[in-house]
């Protein structure tokens, strides 16, 4: 009895020797990628030290931080437009084979394409702006079909547009029908497995708060950017 009582400590003392205790894992590590525009960039956001640490990205890297180690790299290109990104990931190889590796994927764009088309046309001008939504949806669709061929395995998290014109300017009510067609749209083309970010109610009545309109600049500020991570928080 005595020898089976010993030989049984024996082995549990060996199997602790042989197993060393579970200890918790170190932070899984990602890789974020951000494409895209102006807002990519974090253009209207304050600098701190010549480096704009108030746009989305960076304020988005410091949320996966507190759980992960996060390696960041952004692709933003002020003035980037849809047909601009098209082509970007059609003819960069270097910057597809930075996208295989990626955990997660950012995508700002159609500012410009906001831009150029609301102040080219009237309110007014339904058939004209129904053509630059199918040129448009194609843009779209490309972008997103490349980045599920590129890489099917990460979270890609499309950045949707906001009006950024009160309703006491010019543009008010071009931009309230742009804005929403544009989300819609990202929603059709994307998969269901793609985030879709929607800023458009919250920067409804609150524009010269989180935008620098008052200064004819549509880009958001530090409220504005730190409003769109809270969305992109809650839906990550």
């Amino acid at each position: 009895m005595r020898r089976k009582i010993l030989l049984a400590a024996f082995l549990l003392f060996a199997s602790f020797s042989s197993y060393p205790p579970v200890t918790a894992e170190s932070p899984k590590q990602l890789t974020y990628l951000a494409l895209g525009d102006s807002l990519t960039v974090g253009l209207g956001s304050s600098e701190e030290g010549y480096l704009r640490i108030h746009g989305f990205v960076p304020q988005f890297t410091n949320y996966l931080r507190t759980k992960h180690t996060v390696h960041v790299e952004n692709y933003g290109i002020p003035g980037l437009t849809a047909t601009g990104l098209v082509a970007l990931l059609q003819g960069d190889e270097a910057l597809r084979n930075r996208l295989k590796t990626a955990n997660i994927i950012t995508v700002s764009i159609g500012g410009n394409d906001f831009l150029q088309t609301v102040r080219s046309l009237s309110h007014s001008d339904d058939e004209a702006l129904q053509l630059r939504m199918q040129i448009l949806w194609t843009s779209l669709e490309q972008i997103s079909s490349t980045l599920q061929q590129v890489n099917s395995e990460a979270t890609i998290m499309f950045i949707g547009l906001y009006n950024p014109y009160p309703t006491q300017h010019e543009l008010h009510k071009i931009g309230a029908k742009y804005a929403p067609l544009y989300n819609e749209l990202i929603e059709e083309v994307t998969p269901e497995s793609t985030i879709v970010i929607n800023p458009y109610e919250s920067f409804v009545n609150r524009e010269k708060e989180l935008t620098h309109i008052i200064n004819d600049n549509i880009h958001p500020n530090d409220s504005g950017y730190k409003e769109i991570v809270a969305l992109m928080k809650k839906a990550y």
